[in-house]
């Protein structure tokens, strides 16, 4: 036990030496207020500055001080840190996922006698966003939405001659003969990878989302009709790479998080499903020329027999440790990040809030600064579906998804010996 003890103690220090202080509060210049700490991810640390600094101005109590580590690593240090015990008081969430997570190993508190006292109804307020993810209670409130689209190359287009739809979604089977015909005039041109290994261009790059039709589908791991939706997105993914048009799989699992800077900012793909946190990185990189081209957004394309607009959308989360020291002022600070003050701080950096509004949308729409309406379409889509349905086990189930997954993809396993390793994973944590 002692030794144990250690290794969680060990665990935990290493945890936080792995997190990256922000700029320093002085304790001074806050007088007597708490100090509330925030752990988050460095991708977000830009755009959440603002949003501390205008809290930590209009607060009488309480102030900010945020710690970030690299976004690969935030699930293990999180976990690491609060095995320890180490006192956090609001803790960013990066998805549905990991808040399933979170909750089943009871490591949040249940906000609901805050939010009481305050009068705030998140459910009325997030709907499905916040419901679908808040299991016995409120745990988590979500913040900051990404919702997954199509992200497009207009210039590579244009100079292959083939034109897209925006203003509807394409079916998958339909997308899968475009980037055929880009992949054509591609070889025409001598612009194919196979042409050009060094620099020649794939029609399209699949992004990270591993669960797309099966979510637009709106199926979920334990419904039963589940391995005929895996079936169905598997198969597609398999088609994309086979057929020469995308990526292979095994080569996008060696670049990780960096595909996206490797083909689609140099302009090496003509397709790039990603989602809306990207918009304001590409605005930039396209204003520094380091995106040597114009990008235009489209919709996602969505199985057969679904409906038009079906794009899918990840909620992050807000919420406070079992840890932490200062519960009720850490719930204050959520309260105003994920309403309409915090939400338009957020929206005027090109990130699209949870909390919306006229006035937060007016902001979210400038910033973006695109030519047309297409995005502001998608984001608003009736018919968009969140991207994880949600149970206790979830994330344990969706690892062991994503590994028979990876098996079919690289061509470790057949499709039915990778449906059959994931079905008897997912029952063996079930307990069935």
């Amino acid at each position: 036990m002692k030794k144990k003890m250690i290794s969680v103690l060990m665990a935990g220090a290493m945890a936080v030496s792995m997190l990256a202080p922000a700029a320093v509060v002085s304790a001074e210049d806050n007088g007597d207020k708490v100090k509330l700490t925030f752990y988050g991810w460095s991708d977000e640390q830009d755009y959440l500055q603002p949003l501390f600094d205008a809290f930590n101005e209009q607060s009488e109590t309480s102030y900010i001080e945020p710690q970030y580590c690299a976004v690969g690593e935030y699930e293990e240090v999180v976990t690491s840190a609060l095995s320890a015990g180490t006192p956090i008081d609001v803790l960013a969430i990066n998805g549905l996922s990991p808040m399933s997570d979170y909750q089943s190993k009871d490591i949040l508190v249940d906000m609901t006698e805050y939010a009481d006292a305050a009068g705030f109804d998140p459910a009325a307020t997030y709907q499905d966003t916040y419901s679908g993810a808040n299991q016995d209670g409120m745990y988590g409130i979500p913040y900051r939405m990404a919702v997954w689209l199509m992200f497009y190359n207009k210039d590579l287009l244009s100079e292959l001659g083939v034109d897209v739809q925006t203003d509807k979604s394409y079916t998958w089977d339909e997308f899968t003969a475009k980037c055929e015909e880009v992949e054509d005039k591609l070889k025409e041109k001598g612009m194919d990878i196979e042409s050009d290994p060094n620099n020649g261009c794939y029609a399209g790059l699949v992004g990270m989302e591993k669960n797309v039709t099966i979510a637009q589908r709106g199926v979920s791991f334990l419904d039963d009709n589940a391995d005929d939706a895996i079936k169905e997105f598997w198969g597609i993914w398999n088609t994309l790479q086979e057929d020469g048009t995308h990526l292979p799989y095994a080569e996008k699992l060696e670049y990780g998080t960096n595909v996206g800077s490797v083909y689609w900012v140099p302009g090496r793909v003509a397709f790039f499903q990603n989602a809306t946190w990207g918009i304001a990185n590409y605005n930039e990189k396209v204003a520094s020329g380091e995106m040597p081209f114009q990008y235009g957004v489209m919709p996602m394309p969505v199985p057969e027999g679904v409906e038009d607009g079906t794009n899918l959308s990840n909620p992050n989360f807000l919420g406070i440790p079992t840890t932490s020291e200062h519960p009720e002022e850490a719930y204050k600070f959520i309260q105003f990040a994920c309403t309409h003050d915090g939400a338009k701080i957020l929206a005027e950096q090109s990130v699209l809030p949870a909390y919306s509004d006229d006035e937060v949308t007016a902001a979210y729409t400038e910033a973006t600064d695109q030519t047309d309406d297409v995005l502001q379409k998608i984001i608003s889509s009736p018919n968009n579906k969140l991207t994880d349905l949600c149970f206790p086990e979830y994330a344990e189930v969706q690892a062991a998804y994503e590994e028979a997954m990876e098996s079919y993809l690289v061509g470790n396993m057949s499709l039915d010996e990778a449906i059959a390793d994931f079905d008897g994973k997912k029952a063996n944590i079930l307990g069935e």
